[in-house]
């Protein structure tokens, strides 16, 4: 080989290397397993380079890892810094090698490497249930997880008196119905469940949930005596509402002595209307005759009112003068 080929092809190699270099490998790689959902997740940080990053994951058989031919993709030129591996069907039993890298252009980061044995990295999350409550009996029925199809899982029910929760009675079941019989009527009862495999892997406790059984004895006859009490207490606030307020006596009787307005009508009945002085013409034996006539006389009860009323009502008839 000629030297200026050889130095060629060291410049070449040299340039390489440092390409790949300056493009580092995403690194705390993680695959997060919850029930039969497998999501891989990395740390990236490129924000230095001016021309976006992409990603491409991969995995293979733990086994067939060294084999480059047996990786099978599945993320490519994403740009987000995780890869979604639920759709693949990877057997539980078995252990992967799962491996991603970084790529700019013409630019590749080496890979990034992990083990994935679903079996024991899987991570079972709580389960939900439903209770239907009956006399005595509780019966529950658990969500299945996507696990039940590839394993067999069983469930631990715990449950308690809601006024007891020191006394927890543990169950261990196979079938997601699970009835809690032998329970007093009438009583609220809690329970949570935890999911576990073959595997030792078990979930965390649901959140408890109460319910009440049926059968109370005394509830019908509490409802008969409340409607009654009921009843009247409507009754009393209607017949309240109708009833019609009556005066007492004292306001309704007349007073003995007459009103102002009677008294100042009595007045005006017996005023004296003076008259101007008009000449006599008269004799003096018609003035002396007229003096025989006697003089007609005012009632003295109809004068001591005339009395009253004038100094009651402060008006003068022209004879106070």
């Amino acid at each position: 080989m000629p030297q200026h080929l050889d130095l060629q092809f060291r410049l070449l190699l040299i340039m390489a290397v440092t390409v790949l270099a300056s493009l580092p490998a995403p690194h705390q790689v993680e695959m997060i397993a919850e029930d039969a959902n497998y999501m891989l997740q990395w740390y990236c940080n490129y924000t230095h380079l001016e021309i976006p990053v992409t990603f491409t994951a991969e995995y293979t058989y733990y086994r067939e890892r060294n084999d480059e031919g047996s990786y099978k993709r599945v993320c490519e030129g994403s740009r987000e810094c995780r890869c979604d591996f639920t759709h693949c069907g990877l057997p539980f039993s078995a252990s992967f090698q799962i491996r991603v890298r970084a790529e700019a252009g013409h630019q590749r980061s080496e890979w990034a490497t992990e083990r994935f044995s679903p079996d024991l990295d899987v991570k079972l999350m709580s389960p939900r249930v439903n209770m239907m409550a009956d006399k005595d009996v509780l019966t529950l029925t658990i969500s299945e997880l996507v696990l039940t199809d590839t394993m067999k899982l069983q469930y631990s029910v715990q449950y308690w008196e809601k006024l007891k929760p020191e006394e927890k009675h543990t169950e261990i079941h196979a079938s997601p119905h699970v009835p809690l019989s032998s329970l007093k009527s009438c009583t609220e009862y809690c329970v949570q469940i935890s999911v576990f495999s073959p595997y030792n892997q078990q979930s965390n406790y649901s959140s408890p949930q109460c319910e009440s059984t049926t059968g109370c004895p005394f509830a019908w006859l509490g409802i008969l005596f409340i409607i009654p009490l009921f009843g009247a207490f409507i009754y009393y606030k209607c017949s309240r509402r109708s009833s019609v307020y009556t005066a007492p006596d004292s306001m309704l009787d007349f007073p003995p002595a007459p009103s102002l307005l009677e008294v100042q009508e009595e007045c005006w009945t017996v005023a004296h209307v003076v008259t101007p002085a008009i000449e006599s013409t008269h004799t003096v034996k018609d003035e002396q005759e007229q003096k025989h006539i006697e003089e007609p006389q005012v009632p003295e009860s109809i004068h001591q009112w005339s009395h009253v009323s004038v100094l009651d009502s402060g008006f003068s008839s022209g004879l106070e003068t």
